[in-house]
């Protein structure tokens, strides 16, 4: 037949251009379908085999490696949360420079820079105050007022 001649062509084509998206991606995409490409591919070569047992097996060899390597690679490329410099201020202790309540922020100062803060249960803390910070909410610190010993 003739779109058999044509085969070979195809499943370059498409093993190309899955290696392809590929590379130019950051997460596995299209490796599987590459895969069934390439099997795809070898099986062109051979001389009467059907061209629908090429899509066939090309279907599923990507379905199969699909199924068994994604969980697999997805584990092992887990994203993990990624700590920023922001992060280190979580701990310290500061010192609360305007009154804060359920109105309105208050300011702390960290390293001559001053920070907008939240209380962590949204009691009003007082200016002079000591306090701890425990989080960070989008821009603001939240702290916690430090108890006095």
């Amino acid at each position: 037949m003739v779109i058999e001649s044509y085969m070979l062509w195809v499943w370059l084509a498409v093993f190309t251009i899955m290696l392809i998206v590929e590379a130019v991606t950051q997460d596995l995409v299209s490796i599987w379908l590459a895969l069934g490409a390439f099997i795809s591919l070898i099986l062109s070569i051979i001389p009467n085999i059907p061209y629908y047992v090429e899509i066939v097996v090309f279907v599923v060899v990507s379905f199969i490696t699909l199924m068994f390597t994604r969980p697999l690679v997805k584990k092992m490329l887990k994203n993990q949360i990624r700590q920023t410099n922001a992060d280190e201020f979580i701990g310290k202790e500061v010192i609360m420079l305007k009154d804060c309540n359920q109105d309105s922020s208050g300011e702390v100062k960290i390293n001559d820079v001053v920070y907008t803060a939240t209380s962590v249960d949204n009691k009003p803390i007082s200016k002079g105050t000591h306090c701890l910070i425990v989080a960070i909410k989008g821009n603001k610190l939240v702290v916690k007022k430090m108890e006095v010993m």
